[in-house]
C-alpha cells in the first residue's frame, strides 16, 4: 500500500448491527426478507448469494454440520449462473470500493457471509477466474442486474 491510500475491503457483519460510515456499500445477502428491517438500511438486496432454503434449514435444524454446509453452499454458488454473475459484479466492485456483506446471524458464529466474502476475494474457491478482458457485453449487462451504475447510487448517496 501505497503512503496516504487506503485499501479496499470486503467486510461482513449483521443487518441488525448499526450502519457505519466504513460500511461501504451494503448488501444484503439474505434468502428471505429480514422482518423489521427498513430498507434504508442496506443498498441491495442480492439473494443469489444466500444458501438454499432446505440447505441453511438443515443446518440451522443441526442436519448437517458446518463443513458439510460450507462445500454445499460452495456447490451451489459454482453451478447457479446468477451467483456467479453477482461473484463477478462484486469481485469488481470491491476492487475500488469498500463493500459491507449483510445478513441474520450475529457477529462472531459461522455465518454464509463469511464464504461468500472468500468467494468474493478468491472467485477461484467456486472454480471462476475472472480478468480484466472479460467485457463481453453479455456480461457487462448481467452485472448491471446487481450493483447499480455508480453516478446513480453511490455518487447520489455519498453526496
Amino acid at each position: 500500500m501505497k503512503w496516504g491510500l487506503r485499501s479496499v475491503a470486503v467486510m461482513t457483519k449483521s443487518i441488525f448491527e448499526p450502519m457505519e460510515r466504513d460500511d461501504g456499500y451494503r448488501i444484503l445477502i439474505t434468502r428471505f426478507y429480514p422482518r423489521g428491517v427498513q430498507r434504508s438500511h442496506f443498498d441491495e438486496w442480492v439473494s443469489a448469494l444466500s444458501p438454499r432454503p432446505e440447505l441453511l434449514f438443515g443446518y440451522k435444524e443441526g442436519k448437517i454440520g458446518w463443513d458439510s454446509f460450507r462445500d454445499s453452499f460452495l456447490s451451489q454458488l459454482k453451478s447457479d449462473i446468477e451467483s456467479q454473475e453477482a461473484i463477478h459484479t462484486l469481485y469488481e466492485w470491491s476492487r475500488t470500493h469498500d463493500v459491507t456483506l449483510l445478513c441474520f446471524e450475529k457477529s462472531g458464529r459461522p455465518c454464509h457471509r463469511h464464504i461468500v466474502r472468500d468467494v468474493i476475494e478468491n472467485p477461484k474457491l467456486v472454480g471462476v477466474g475472472f480478468g480484466t478482458q472479460d467485457s463481453n457485453n453479455h456480461e457487462r449487462v448481467a452485472m448491471q442486474r446487481h450493483v447499480p451504475n455508480q453516478e446513480t447510487s453511490l455518487v447520489a448517496r455519498l453526496s
